[in-house]
């Protein structure tokens, strides 16, 4: 299996493509959600809290990192300290977390509804068909990755967002990501015209994502 520091660039550079526009998910159906732009200090510690051996001091053009907990403690990652924490949920069966990026990309989290001790091979066929049924377009399927401690399947979906005038391409990376313990569907999206000069920032993200 493929560490991501030699499979994510490749394909990061797959979303240069993508148009702009929002993100699209199983979270916009869960009704329990978080905004960060209402909600206090103490509400955005209940869906992240520090996880200092993954702080890392700012190495130019590297950002700085803030190591944190999120999901009610059941993942560890890495993240730029720049990133604003978009919308959450500890929903049980159903929590997610959702940043925003100032670089204009979309950094998600989300508990996957499968056993842990379900069949790889029919986690990814659920996912597959639950991608198919919403009428997304799989461009890139099954590449073999790994975190920090989970093993992964990549994909670069192509979805079609309604809007008022005319739909729009939504592009994403999307990880499908398990360990022993629990899955986790992690996606990337992206607004500009190339994420090239993201794949650096992004690569540490993901490899240090821990799944406990």
């Amino acid at each position: 299996m493929r560490r991501v520091s030699l499979v994510l660039a490749a394909v990061v550079s797959m979303l240069a493509s993508a148009c702009g526009g929002g993100i699209s998910s199983v979270a916009e159906k869960n009704k329990t959600f978080y905004a960060y732009d209402s909600a206090s200090t103490d509400l955005v510690d209940l869906f992240e809290q520090p996880y200092p051996p993954l702080d890392l001091r700012a190495e130019p053009p590297k950002p700085q990192y803030r190591g944190v907990s999120v999901l009610n403690g059941r993942v560890h990652v890495s993240r730029p300290t720049e990133w604003t924490l978009r919308k959450a949920s500890n929903e049980p069966g159903r929590r997610y977390v959702q940043y925003v990026s100032p670089k204009e990309y979309v950094f998600a989290v989300y508990e996957w509804p499968d056993h842990a001790d379900a069949p790889w091979r029919e986690v990814i066929a659920r996912y597959e068909d639950a991608a198919k049924e919403s009428r997304a377009e799989l461009v890139e399927q099954r590449i073999p990755m790994a975190t920090y401690n989970a093993q992964a399947r990549a994909y670069v979906v192509r979805r079609r967002v309604p809007a008022a005038k005319q739909p729009y391409v939504n592009t994403s990376l999307e990880l499908l990501a398990r360990n022993d313990r629990r899955i986790v569907l992690v996606q990337i999206v992206h607004q500009g015209e190339s994420v090239a000069e993201l794949t650096g920032e992004l690569l540490r993200v993901v490899d240090t994502l821990r799944l406990d």
